[in-house]
């Protein structure tokens, strides 16, 4: 699956889009008098979709895609510089991390 791609609305079917460009259905979905859309609870699990995930919402022709928008990464410190750490800790977090890849 493309990483940050949630799906697509086209017509009445939604659909998600993976790497091979192949689609798979959930169901259908309607607009309600509101203009909301409900997305089939399948996806949502499948996903990890939770209350207040947001989206941004691409027109592609008469297609709409709704790209999942990642929330901005924080840098967390501790307040020690790396002299402070030593060079064994940050190559033992990264065995630790990575497996000694």
């Amino acid at each position: 699956m493309v990483i940050g791609e949630v799906g697509s609305v086209s017509g009445d079917s939604v659909s998600t889009t993976n790497d091979s460009s192949s689609e798979e259905e959930y169901g259908k979905a309607r607009i309600n008098d509101r203009g909301r859309l409900t997305i089939p609870k399948e996806l949502r699990d499948e996903l990890q979709l939770e209350d207040g995930t947001t989206f941004k919402v691409i027109r592609e022709g008469s297609d709409i895609r709704l790209v999942r928008q990642l929330p901005e990464l924080q840098t967390l410190s501790s307040g020690k510089s790396q002299d402070e750490w030593g060079d064994e800790a940050f190559r033992d977090a990264g065995e630790a991390t990575f497996g000694g890849r």
